[in-house]
């Protein structure tokens, strides 16, 4: 997210106490009582420079606790306020933070022309951070688009513009990008390079918050490579370090890949345990989409466990909120799950109905990753249907895409997949 803060800095001491004081708890993401700090600044003295930035500021804050509608709101009354005023540097921040809520919500084109407005009002001013940092949220789109190339090629050019200009922080973040990027196509010794670049400039530059972030990706990748102790280890250096500074959404994350971790150890009543710390601080803390992704992670576990009347409980609160939010991305995971629980119970119309619903928004939104996975899962569907003709059809097109992004553990997924099918063909002509 972008920060305007076009004088308030400098305000008088009756503005100036109120927006410090907001400043110190929204770093320790105390949001809500940040917003009330905020919203003290509003006064007669106050500018409407001053207004318009605290608009983006508040703004900010909702979008912390997963608002999207209120985060929403604000921003538009300060680009309105920008647009009036003539301050472009305002304007592309507005317009930048707009593009983030559009892309929580699934709308990918729509952020991605937010996102390319904010960036060419940076270019035209020369604004070298700010028009790194749009390609960067560009890319972040594209890599949900699941076009990993041309985000790869984004997120380039946003670390080329800031080691010119010495924005560290900036190369850690994209170092980072890049490195999710290599996660996806199964590059994982690519990845973890990167990744370690960027918690070395993080622990360079003393960002605290940023460096357990990326012990956390880390520690995401050694789960991915299979070494779940080492995985573990890193996580729970993040853990040590989000408590140490109450980074409570951070503290969150990290016991939730925790929870991953003992889950694909099938450790899983301990999973569960972190799971639900996890949950618990999320609600806490009014993160929504926290507790559309905790409520989704119990609910893989009690799937796991065998419990699917338990599973279907917690993925059906998850869904709720994913579609309260607008969050469509989410959705998609959550009708996918809800699926994968009816083809367990047997109920395979139920089943290729919700899959098929999860489908229709991955194709949508243009996730590809995601279309990849429900076409895949409704070729598992078929499967179980005994129309081998109709499985294979949807494991091959899962395949086609898989393969279009690099996506390497889900390609040998489906192969083997494909292959076992083709099996029972052969033995059942035979």
């Amino acid at each position: 997210m972008a920060r305007w803060e076009d004088g308030l800095p400098d305000a008088p001491p009756k503005i100036k106490d109120f927006f410090d004081e907001a400043r110190k708890l929204e770093e320790e993401y105390k949001y809500r009582e940040a917003i009330n700090q905020y919203e003290a600044c509003f006064q007669p003295e106050t500018t409407d420079s001053q207004r318009a930035a605290l608009h983006l500021l508040i703004g900010n804050c909702f979008r912390s606790l997963s608002e999207l509608e209120e985060a929403e709101g604000h921003y538009r009354e300060a680009e309105a306020a920008a647009r009036e005023m003539e301050d472009n540097e305002g304007l592309a921040a507005a317009l930048g933070n707009t593009g983030l809520i559009y892309k929580t919500r699934g709308e990918l084109d729509k952020a991605l022309d937010y996102h390319q407005q904010s960036m060419e009002i940076d270019k035209k001013m020369g604004r070298k951070e700010g028009e790194a940092n749009q390609l960067g949220n560009i890319g972040l789109i594209y890599t949900t688009k699941g076009d990993l190339d041309k985000a790869l090629e984004y997120h380039q050019q946003a670390f080329k513009i800031d080691r010119e200009i010495g924005n560290l922080e900036g190369q850690a973040s994209d170092l980072c990008n890049i490195g999710s990027i290599y996660i996806i196509k199964g590059g994982l010794d690519t990845a973890l390079n990167y990744n370690q670049q960027a918690l070395k400039i993080n622990q360079e530059i003393g960002r605290k918050e940023r460096e357990a972030k990326q012990l956390g990706n880390i520690g995401v990748i050694y789960w991915h490579m299979g070494d779940l102790n080492k995985a573990l280890e890193y996580h729970q250096q993040a853990l040590k370090i989000d408590r140490d500074i109450r980074n409570r959404d951070g503290e969150a994350k990290q016991l939730g890949n925790i929870g991953n971790i003992y889950g694909t150890k099938r450790e899983l009543d301990k999973s569960l345990e972190y799971h639900q710390q996890a949950l618990k601080i999320h609600r806490d803390i009014g993160n929504r989409g926290g507790e559309a992704t905790g409520l989704g992670n119990i609910g893989v576990i009690y799937q796991i466990k065998g419990e699917l009347d338990e599973a279907l409980v917690y993925l059906q609160q998850s869904l709720n909120i994913d579609q309260e939010m607008g969050n469509r991305d989410g959705e998609a995971v959550d009708l996918g799950n809800i699926g994968n629980i009816f083809l367990l119970q047997g109920e395979l119309d139920r089943a290729l109905d919700y899959q098929q619903q999860a489908l229709k928004i991955d194709t949508e939104i243009g996730l590809k990753k995601g279309e990849a996975t429900q076409l895949h899962n409704i070729g598992l569907v078929y499967d179980e249907k005994g129309d081998l003709n109709k499985a294979l059809e949807y494991l091959r097109q899962a395949l086609k895409i898989f393969e279009e992004i690099g996506a390497k553990i889900e390609i040998e997924r489906t192969k083997r997949n494909i292959q076992r099918i083709m099996e029972r063909m052969g033995r059942s002509r035979g």
